[in-house]
C-alpha cells in the first residue's frame, strides 16, 4: 500500500522521529517498486515468448505457401461484398416504400395499395433479419482483417516493400470515400470521379421484386446472336446493351459515398440516384420499354407509369380509350372523344 509523504510541520528544526517517519514511507515505496519491476521483467518474458510462437506460426504458413498480403485482400474484398448487399437490400425497401407511396397518390388505399402494403411488411422483416445477419458476418471479418493486418504491420514495419504495395491496393480499391486535400482549381462540370475504374465486371440490377415481375422478358433463341452493345460508358468507353447495366457500370466510376451520379450520356445535365436515373436513361436515351399493360399493347418505361396506365383500365365510367391502334390514349368519358379524332 502506497503512503503519502508525512507532512512536516514549518520550524527550524527537525526531529529524530520526523526523519525516521519519512524513512519508513521510503522504505514502503522502495518495497512497491521492486514488485512492479518484478511484474515489468515477467510481462517483457511473456511479450517475448508470444513473440517467438507467432513468428513460429507465421514461418509454418509461409512453408505451406500461404501469403497474408492474400489473406488481407480476400478479407477486404469479402467486407466489400457483404457492404453491397446490405445497401442492395436497403435499396430494394426504399423502392417498396416508393411505388406504395405513388400507388397510394395515384388511385387511394385501393386494393392494389392493401396487395403492396402486405408486400412491404413482410420485406421490412426479412430485411431486418438479413441486414442483422450480414452485421454480424461483418463483424466477425473486420476483426480478423485488424489481426491480419497487425501481424503484417509487424512483420514489414520498415522492411517488407510488398506490405506498401499491399496497403496502396487496399487504398485503392476499397478506401475510396476519402478525400484529398481541396485544390485550387475549381470542379463546375462533373463531380469527382475515379479514374481508376476500368471494367464492370458483374453486379445484378437492384429492382423490386414487383417491379421484376412486371419486366417483359425477353427470349433469346440459340441459333440468335447476342444483343448489339448500343450505350457506350463516356468515360471509359465500354458498350452496353441497356440503360440498367449502363447505370450500374458508370456507378462504379463514383466515389461509394456517392449519393446522386451524374447522366453518362454527353452533353445531358441531369443527375441523380441509381433509381431516378436508370428511368431517366430509358426515357430519354435508350427508349426501353420493358413493362407491358396486360390489357392493350401499350409499353412503358417505367413501373409507376404502366400502374397508373392500369388503372385507368378499371375505370370505364371515367376513363375511355381510343380504338385507333395508333392511339390508344386515355381520355375522360366526359369529353366524348379522344383528341385525335379532331384532327
Amino acid at each position: 500500500m502506497m503512503m503519502a509523504p508525512p507532512s512536516v510541520q514549518s520550524g527550524p528544526l527537525c526531529t529524530q522521529n520526523d526523519v525516521r517517519e519519512i524513512m519508513t514511507g521510503i522504505g514502503v515505496l522502495l518495497e512497491v517498486n521492486k514488485d512492479l519491476d518484478k511484474k515489468v521483467n515477467f510481462l517483457m518474458m511473456k511479450k517475448t515468448e508470444n513473440s517467438k510462437k507467432i513468428a513460429g506460426f507465421v514461418g509454418t504458413v509461409k512453408k505451406m505457401g500461404g501469403n497474408f498480403k492474400e489473406v488481407l485482400v480476400s478479407l477486404k474484398e469479402q467486407e466489400n461484398y457483404h457492404v453491397q448487399r446490405i445497401e442492395e437490400s436497403t435499396r430494394n425497401l426504399r423502392d417498396q416504400e416508393k411505388l406504395l407511396q405513388d400507388l397510394e397518390v395515384e388511385g387511394g388505399q385501393d386494393q392494389n395499395w392493401v396487395q403492396q402494403f402486405e408486400n412491404l411488411v413482410k420485406y421490412r422483416e426479412t430485411h431486418k433479419k438479413y441486414k442483422d445477419f450480414k452485421e454480424k458476418q461483418l463483424k466477425a471479418i473486420r476483426h480478423e482483417w485488424r489481426i491480419g493486418h497487425e501481424i503484417e504491420s509487424q512483420l514489414g514495419a520498415g522492411t517488407s516493400r510488398g506490405s506498401c504495395v499491399v496497403k496502396k491496393k487496399l487504398k485503392e480499391k476499397f478506401l475510396t470515400k476519402e478525400i484529398g486535400p481541396s485544390s485550387s482549381k475549381s470542379i463546375t462540370s462533373k463531380r469527382k470521379l475515379d479514374e481508376s475504374v476500368v471494367d464492370c465486371g458483374l453486379k445484378p440490377k437492384k429492382i423490386s421484386p414487383t417491379e421484376k415481375e412486371a419486366i417483359i422478358q425477353t427470349v433469346l433463341k440459340v441459333e440468335q446472336d447476342s444483343p448489339p452493345k448500343l450505350y457506350t460508358c463516356n468515360i471509359c468507353h465500354h458498350s452496353f446493351t441497356c440503360a440498367a447495366s449502363l447505370v450500374i457500370h458508370h456507378e462504379n466510376h463514383y466515389a461509394q459515398a456517392q449519393e446522386k451520379f451524374d447522366c453518362p450520356f454527353s452533353n445531358c445535365s441531369f443527375s441523380g440516384n441509381e433509381e431516378n436515373l436508370t428511368k431517366h436513361v430509358r426515357a430519354k436515351h435508350t427508349k426501353e420499354q420493358l413493362f407491358s399493360c396486360s390489357s392493350c399493347p401499350i409499353k412503358f418505361h417505367t413501373m409507376t407509369a404502366k400502374v397508373a396506365h392500369q388503372k385507368k383500365h378499371s375505370q370505364p365510367t371515367i376513363w375511355a380509350q381510343c380504338g385507333k391502334a395508333t392511339c390508344l390514349k386515355f381520355y375522360h368519358v366526359a369529353n366524348g372523344s379522344c383528341r385525335c379524332g379532331n384532327k
